[in-house]
């Protein structure tokens, strides 16, 4: 199959446009490009390019050292606002996955795009890693590997969580990130694996935790409020294991229940408390998910109505949300009482965009705090 239209005028555009996207993204983070032996950046033949998601626009500096521009899976959220709307939709190739829409119809897109000659690149794990690890990879994703029968490159992102929490309020300055190039599967190999064993290479290819990364690099940091908005996913205190006491200002984290402080170094490491990172302190805490049904948890928020085919949302209002009694509870501007049994693929999207579907209606909740408690209380898969 020949490129369309669409995609002569698509490479045209990204060809013209490329040099400011680059420019953009410097603003962003400072990219260090490493290409293993085994890829070469300006190849032309197709390949999937499977990457693990560290910050927002790795969806961006991951493909941009590439010769051929591939076809992305983005995130939908990135097709609200401009200028990723305009990017995205005009100039990128980009394949918008909503959270409910058809994995069918997101493959069979990659498919017809590997047929017209082109890469494509997908970030398996669905979203942005909340505590600094590498998490849950969608096994859907092995099976499509297995069938486009083409070259595996696996790009691991370094520094960038980092960089940019994703639960942060606050900015860091020194933003860099490493990424690393590298055929992980050739597609001579590719027929012989299972899918089980193709699962097992990605995920030891993709596999990363910031902080053992930077214990090595110690790149600094620097900002003035660097644990806002951690109680984002830090939701028990490790030393008196109370839930939803965790407070913070500037550098400073407290528990209000039995008077912990503590703070955030430069480097990203906390101290004053049991656990001097996120990725430790989150799977402690993990323990008392189930407990999280017990509590009533709320906080403020702005509630809009979704729509997956236009890409856009209409704001219901501001308020309250209250998990209690494994209900969600909206009021102010917008009510609305959501058992758990009707809400559907409960997801955190951006920062705090809590995403649930209930009945054929999509909402987007922006929650204030304690966002993960939110979405641990419903389901335990992230």
């Amino acid at each position: 199959m020949k490129p369309t239209r669409k995609d002569r005028r698509q490479d045209f555009l990204m060809t013209l446009l490329k040099p400011l996207v680059r420019v953009w993204m410097k603003l962003d983070m400072k990219t260090s490009y490493v290409f293993h032996e085994t890829f070469d950046p300006k190849r032309k033949e197709p390949y999937v390019l499977i990457a693990n998601h560290t910050f927002l626009f790795d969806v961006v500096h991951v493909p941009l050292p590439l010769k051929k521009v591939p076809f992305i899976v983005a995130s939908h959220n990135l097709f609200i606002k401009q200028p990723t709307k305009l990017l995205l939709t005009q100039i990128a190739h980009a394949i918008p996955k909503t959270k409910n829409a058809s994995d069918i119809r997101t493959a069979r897109e990659l498919i017809g795009a590997v047929k017209r000659g082109y890469p494509v690149a997908i970030f398996p794990e669905g979203n942005t890693t909340f505590n600094g690890e590498t998490t849950y990879i969608e096994a859907a994703t092995m099976k499509l590997i297995k069938k486009l029968k083409i070259d595996v490159v696996t790009v691991k992102v370094e520094g960038g969580y980092l960089s940019k929490p994703r639960w942060a309020t606050g900015k860091r300055k020194n933003r860099r990130a490493t990424l690393n190039y590298k055929v992980a599967i050739p597609k001579e190999r590719l027929k012989d694996l299972t899918i089980e064993q193709i699962n097992d290479i990605v995920n030891e290819e993709l596999y990363h935790n910031d902080y053992e990364y930077q214990r090595r690099v110690m790149v600094p940091h620097p900002g003035k409020d660097l644990a806002e908005g951690i109680e984002n996913i830090l939701y028990v205190c490790p030393e008196c294991e109370s839930f939803g006491t965790l407070e913070t200002h500037l550098r400073t984290i407290r528990c209000n229940a039995c008077g912990a402080e503590g703070n955030i170094d430069d480097y990203g490491f906390i101290h004053g408390f049991r656990f001097d990172n996120t990725v430790d302190w989150d799977h402690w805490q993990r323990q008392f998910d189930r407990d999280i049904l017990n509590h009533e948890i709320a906080s403020p928020c702005v509630t809009y109505l979704y729509d997956d085919h236009t890409f856009r949302r209409t704001k219901l209002g501001k308020g309250t949300v209250t998990y209690k009694d494994k209900q969600l509870i909206l009021t102010g501007e917008f009510e609305a009482v959501f058992d758990f049994a009707d809400i559907k693929v409960p997801i955190i999207t951006l920062r705090r965009e809590f995403n649930i579907n209930v009945g054929d209606k999509h909402y987007v909740i922006v929650i204030d705090q304690y966002i993960t408690s939110f979405l641990r209380a419903i389901q335990d898969k992230y």
